[in-house]
Parts: C-alpha cells; sequence; structure tokens
C-alpha cells in the first residue's frame, strides 16, 4: 500500500480525503499500541486539523468512513506480516496471529484469540467451526462497504446525522463511556440485551415514586442508560 500522501483540504472527493490522511503516522500508533485503541484516537492522529467537536455531521463521517477504509487496507498488509488488525469504534488492536494449528476465533470483548487446538485444514477450532453466525457475516459485510470508495459517495447528511447523534459525541469522551458503565454496575462490552435487563432491575429497586430517597441516584442511572443505550444502537457496542 503505497503511503505517499499529501494535503489538500479544499477538495472534497473520496481521493482527496485519502490524500490528506496521516498514514504513516496512523500506521505508527497501531504498531506500538499497547492496549485497544478508540476510533477517536486514530481520528486525531489520522486527521489532525479536524474538527472533531464542531465539524458538520457529514464531514466528520467522511472522514470515520476514509479511516475505516485505510484500516481495513491496512489490515492486509499487517495479515502479510503475520499480524491481525481488529477493526472496531473502541477496540481497534494489533495481535499477532496464533500458530497454523490453533484456533483463529477473535473475541471482540476480550481483545484475543481463542487458542485453542483445531485441525490442520481449518482457522477455527470445533466450539467456533459451529458458531460461525450472523456477527460474522455482518463484519465481512462492513469490511466490503468499507472498502468500496463508492459507498463515500453515497453518505448522506441523514446516515450522518444518525451516525453523529450521541454515539460519536459520547465515543469522543471515553471517560464518560466507562463513567456511564460504572453507574449501572456493568462490564465493558455490555450486550443491549443485559443493559436493558439491568435498567429494569435498577428500576424496580431504586424507583423513586416507591423510595425518594433515591431520585437523585436514579436520575444519574436514567442519564448512563440512556446514553449506553443511544451507544449500542448505534452498533459501537
Amino acid at each position: 500500500m503505497n503511503r505517499q500522501n499529501s494535503h489538500r483540504p479544499e477538495n472534497k472527493g473520496f481521493v482527496d480525503y485519502l490524500q490528506q490522511l496521516k498514514l504513516e503516522e496512523l500506521a505508527g500508533v497501531l504498531e506500538n499500541q499497547q492496549e485497544p485503541v478508540w476510533e477517536c484516537e486514530l481520528m486525531k492522529v489520522a486527521f489532525p486539523e479536524a474538527d472533531l467537536i464542531n465539524g458538520a455531521p457529514l464531514e466528520i463521517y467522511r472522514w470515520h468512513f476514509v479511516l475505516f477504509h485505510v484500516l481495513y487496507k491496512l489490515a492486509s498488509e499487517f495479515a502479510g506480516r503475520g499480524l491481525y488488525l481488529h477493526i472496531h469504534f473502541m477496540r481497534t488492536c494489533v495481535k499477532k496471529n496464533p500458530g497454523p494449528t490453533l484456533c483463529r476465533y477473535f473475541d471482540d470483548k476480550l481483545t484475543n484469540f481463542c487458542g485453542a487446538l483445531c485441525r490442520e485444514d481449518r482457522q477455527l477450532c470445533d466450539f467456533h467451526f459451529q458458531k460461525i453466525d450472523d456477527a460474522a457475516i455482518d463484519s465481512l459485510s462492513e469490511r466490503y462497504f468499507y472498502l468500496n470508495p463508492a459507498n463515500f459517495e453515497a453518505l448522506s447528511c441523514e446516515n450522518a446525522e444518525k451516525f453523529i447523534g450521541g454515539a460519536w459525541n459520547l465515543l469522543q469522551n471515553p471517560k464518560e463511556y466507562h463513567r456511564c458503565l460504572r453507574v449501572m454496575g456493568l462490564p465493558e462490552g455490555v450486550s443491549i440485551d443485559l443493559l436493558k435487563k439491568r435498567f429494569r432491575y435498577l428500576a424496580k429497586t431504586m424507583h423513586p415514586d416507591t423510595n425518594a430517597v433515591h431520585h437523585d441516584e436514579f436520575a444519574q442511572i436514567n442519564s448512563a442508560y440512556r446514553m449506553l443505550l443511544t451507544c449500542l444502537n448505534n452498533n459501537l457496542s
């Protein structure tokens, strides 16, 4: 992959955004990261002049699309060096591929490979081979979406508003995300079903209509719940 780029902020085509991206710096951060990285952190490296706070939704969406396009391109380059680039809104990371007879199923929540023994003609252990599900299909579909520049041109203000709506603002502040999880008493990577079950439990035990003492605390819980719900509904979990 050619890592030469230039800076031409006056143009708005896909190639122009691609040329603005700081590819060497981005690859350097990925190769040297010790912990999973949030998208907003990568965005600041890839597009240092981007206004992620006051930028128009469509502009931010375009930066996001080009960033993920390049990440999926880099994934192929890393694979040639025996490395796996896991791409996620909140948990992008680089891991060394397991040996040829070890399972390559990657647990998104744990950000690590299964590593169990598998047959020589497979890359997955028997357990994960039987569990190839919709999530794997969605991941494949997402990869092909971002690798197709035509989808950049098809981006609309409506889709951008949906992407930005609450979730992006939350992702810009990882501390706020983790604060919401602590308020709800939940671990990172929680599913939307578990989030709702936890909220129902807290609502029954601390609802202000039945116990005025918990009014302020329940208000915090409700606020955290709504922010996390927005995040999960935008497929950022």
